[in-house]
């Protein structure tokens, strides 16, 4: 299940374990970047990684692909 929020300089998405057992995962997309932040219990604080739109986009292609090296032509 998930949940998207269109604000005026972000999107947000929201990814919810169905099954509770791992903390959300929140996307922020913004004009310049990426970023990915989930709840850490055991430090009492988010975690985050950012990176920028292609990297974000080569990383769902991923997801599409066999093992191996790939260049994405932009």
């Amino acid at each position: 299940m998930f949940t998207n929020e269109f604000e005026f300089d972000e999107t947000i998405t929201t990814i919810l374990d169905d099954k509770g057992e791992h903390e959300d995962v929140q996307f922020s997309i913004g004009d310049n970047e990426v970023w990915i932040r989930q709840w850490c219990e055991t430090l009492g604080r988010h975690e985050f990684i950012c990176m920028s739109h292609k990297m974000f986009y080569e990383m769902q292609e991923a997801l599409k692909h066999p093992a191996g090296l790939y260049y994405v032509k932009t």
